[in-house]
C-alpha cells in the first residue's frame, strides 16, 4: 500500500486514540489491560456470544421482492494471565453467517472469520513490556466469486477455502500499554507464513504462493494497535490495526488489516453490532472488472490486481456475556 495511504490511516487512528478517556470502560469490558487493571495474579476469563437474525416472508407481494432469512453468529473469547511482571493475553474471535435469499436456491455466505492471538509479555518499565506474539487468521468455509445477480458463482470454482488462505504470524518486540484502553505492539523481527492448502488455489498461485506450493514465508516488520473504549453510555468501540512490511520484497508495499466494531447494548440480552473491515495485501489479486465482449466481438480484458477490500456488517440480536 502507498505510504500516503498508510500515513492517512495512522493519523486518523492516532487522533481517535489520543483523545482523553472521558468514559473508560470497566475492567470486565476490555481485554487490553495493564498488569494493575486485573487481578494481581491468576487468570481472567471473558466470553461473549451474539446470535443475530433477520427474516422476510413475501407471498403475492405486488411490489416484488424475495423472502429471505439471515443468521450470523459471533464468538469472542479472552483468557488472560497475570503473575508479578508477567502478562499473557489470549483471544479467539470467530464469526460465521449465511443468508437464504430465496428458499429455492442455495444459501449465501455473508460473514466468515477465524482469528486467534496469543501474546506473552515481561514488564520492562511502567508501560513497556518485552513481548512475543503468535497469531493465526483464516476462514471456516469456502468462498466463491459473485455473479451480476448477487449469487455465488459455484460453477467457477472456489476463490478461497478453509486455511486457504491462512496467515500465521510470529513476532518479537515491545508492547506499549499506557492505559486500559490502548495497546501498541511494535515488532521489528516478524515471521509471517501464508498457507494455501487447497490444491486448486495453490496451483493457480493465489495469495502470493509459488504455483504448486502450499506455503509462503516472509520476514519483516509488524505493528499492531488495539483500542477498546466506551464512547458513550452503552456504546463500545473496538479497533485493531495491523501493518506488515516484507523486508525482502517490496518493503514499501505495506499490508494492512483494519477491523472496527461498534457494539450498542439495548439491554442485557439484546445488542446492535456494526462491524467494518478493510484489507490491503499487494499479493492478493482481485478481479475488479470482468472481461467484456462487445457486440462487434471486441474483447476488453479483465482488470485484475491488488486493491483495497472492504466489508461491513450490521446486526441486531441476542447477546450473552460470561466472565
Amino acid at each position: 500500500m502507498k505510504p500516503k495511504i498508510i500515513l492517512a490511516f495512522l493519523l486518523l487512528s492516532a487522533s481517535a486514540w489520543a483523545q482523553p478517556q472521558l468514559n473508560p470502560i470497566s475492567q470486565e469490558e476490555t481485554s487490553m489491560k495493564t498488569l494493575a487493571a486485573v487481578k494481581d495474579t491468576g487468570w481472567f476469563f471473558k466470553m461473549s456470544c451474539n446470535i443475530n437474525t433477520a427474516q422476510t416472508y413475501l407471498k403475492n407481494w405486488a411490489a416484488g421482492g424475495n423472502s429471505s432469512l439471515n443468521v450470523t453468529g459471533i464468538f469472542n473469547g479472552v483468557l488472560n494471565y497475570r503473575y508479578k511482571k508477567i502478562a499473557w493475553d489470549n483471544s479467539l474471535n470467530v464469526a460465521y453467517g449465511r443468508s437464504i435469499v430465496d428458499f429455492g436456491i442455495p444459501s449465501i455466505k455473508t460473514d466468515d472469520r477465524f482469528d486467534f492471538s496469543s501474546k506473552y509479555g515481561q514488564q520492562a518499565s511502567e508501560h513497556w513490556y518485552y513481548s512475543c506474539l503468535l497469531s493465526m487468521r483464516s476462514q471456516l468455509a469456502p468462498g466463491y466469486s459473485v455473479m451480476s445477480t448477487g449469487l455465488p458463482n459455484y460453477s467457477a470454482g472456489r476463490i478461497s477455502d478453509f486455511l486457504s488462505p491462512a496467515y500465521g504470524v510470529g513476532a518479537l518486540g515491545m508492547d506499549y500499554k499506557p492505559n486500559k484502553s490502548f495497546s501498541a505492539f511494535l515488532a521489528p523481527l516478524t515471521y509471517r507464513a501464508t498457507f494455501v492448502l487447497n490444491q486448486q488455489l495453490s496451483d493457480a498461485g493465489q495469495f502470493g504462493v509459488t504455483p504448486g506450493k502450499h506455503l509462503r514465508n516472509e520476514l519483516g516488520g509488524y505493528v499492531r494497535l488495539l483500542y477498546n473504549n466506551l464512547l458513550v453510555e452503552n456504546v463500545t468501540w473496538s479497533s485493531k490495526l495491523e501493518l506488515f512490511s516484507n523486508y525482502i520484497k517490496n518493503p514499501k508495499n505495506v499490508d494492512l488489516n483494519w477491523e472496527n466494531m461498534f457494539t450498542m447494548k439495548v439491554n442485557k440480552q439484546l445488542s446492535v453490532t456494526i462491524a467494518a473491515q478493510m484489507i490491503y495485501d499487494d499479493d492478493i489479486k482481485i478481479t475488479k472488472t470482468p472481461a467484456i465482449t462487445d457486440a462487434n466481438g471486441a474483447i476488453t480484458p479483465a482488470n485484475i490486481g491488488p486493491g483495497l477490500q472492504f466489508k461491513e456488517l450490521t446486526a441486531i440480536g441476542f447477546s450473552y456475556t460470561f466472565h
